[in-house]
């Protein structure tokens, strides 16, 4: 599972940009209706639980699992604050779990090796990009190579899996605080970008706003696919 990279500013850019988008909101939306007659979920590679703060509405217990402290840190923090009761987070490489649930749910970093999950499950959920498109920041300097949903399907039927597919385009864009936020947050994605690529950059794709808390935005659109898969549990 890999460790993203969590620290205080991209853990607000983060929990700022669901805030604003409604992201995983929309994605819970049309993934809470089929947790009918289910009772425990897990969040493989869990990150800020922010959509599991939905979920945790509409299904008895959510345990949430990562590998990075500091998300998992944040991830209390909220439901301290929220007084939520009925989400467990567990600091722990999800190779090491030995649990099963009734549902698991997986997205974008965890999802490329979907069947060693299916055992311990029901029902398994996997939120997966449908490109690796950055748009946030300039391509060249992309880090991470996602799976994407050709990819997903190419692995499902060599394994053979069985499964479903939802795909929809999501806004899932940055809003900024000032000129210099939005050069660290791009900066934050890309260290090794020059001034005048920032400055190119910026000049191409942030839009000013009316809001007042956020003047600037990053608009950028995430299409997704939903993966829903019968577990082997």
């Amino acid at each position: 599972m890999m460790n993203f990279d969590w620290n205080p500013d991209t853990m607000r850019w983060y929990q700022a940009a669901n805030e604003y988008t409604g992201f995983f909101r929309k994605i819970a939306d049309i993934i809470t209706p089929k947790l009918h007659g289910f009772s425990t979920l897990c969040d493989i590679g869990c990150g800020l639980g922010l959509i599991d703060l939905e979920f945790c509405r509409h299904i008895d217990h959510v345990t949430c699992i990562d590998i990075n402290a500091q998300a998992i840190n944040a991830l209390n923090t909220l439901i301290e604050a929220r007084h939520i009761t009925n989400i467990e987070t567990r600091l722990i490489d999800c190779n090491l779990i030995s649990d099963s649930w009734d549902v698991i749910f997986i997205s974008f970093f965890g999802s490329r090796n979907l069947e060693e999950f299916l055992p311990r499950c029901q029902k398994l959920f996997a939120v997966i990009n449908t490109d690796n498109d950055p748009e946030l920041y300039p391509g060249k300097y992309q880090r991470y190579k996602k799976n994407t949903v050709a990819e997903a399907k190419q692995y499902m039927t060599e394994k053979n899996i069985s499964y479903t597919l939802t795909e929809i385009v999501l806004e899932f864009g940055q809003p900024l605080l000032s000129l210099t936020d939005a050069e660290n947050f791009v900066r934050s994605n890309s260290p090794e970008i020059t001034d005048e690529e920032l400055a190119d950059f910026l000049s191409g794709n942030l839009i000013t706003t009316n809001d007042t808390h956020y003047p600037y935005y990053l608009p950028h659109t995430k299409p997704i696919g939903i993966f829903e898969i019968e577990g082997r549990g």
